[in-house]
């Protein structure tokens, strides 16, 4: 779906507001340092993607703030009752990366 048809879907439509969001997240994701999980050494991360939140729209910022919540509930509530201590290790990883991206964007948003 072009882009453009996915910015005006997202308006109406739960789920092309959560693409538009991962799309967002995508663009945003490949400008920054990867992430690591650990607030301290996020932190060159997170000034970089406060300053790019200052570029979106008020309507992207809400489409990834869908998102970025969405992926925190699929960790919290959708995930499996049993795993692998790596599997565990990726979601606490994940989950940290997700909540502070989340603080900096609500930090960020009316």
């Amino acid at each position: 779906m072009p882009m453009i048809v996915l910015y005006f879907l997202s308006f109406f439509s739960t789920k092309a507001r959560l693409a538009l969001g991962e799309i967002v997240w995508d663009e945003l994701d490949a400008k920054l340092p990867e992430a690591v999980g650990v607030i301290e050494d996020d932190m060159p991360r997170m000034e970089q993607f406060s300053k790019l939140l200052d570029k979106l729209s008020q309507h992207k910022k809400k489409a990834l703030k869908a998102w970025i919540e969405e992926r925190i509930y699929d960790f919290k509530y959708r995930g499996a009752d049993l795993y692998t201590s790596s599997e565990e290790e990726f979601e606490r990883k994940w989950m940290q990366i997700f909540n502070e991206h989340l603080r900096v964007l609500k930090s960020k948003t009316p």
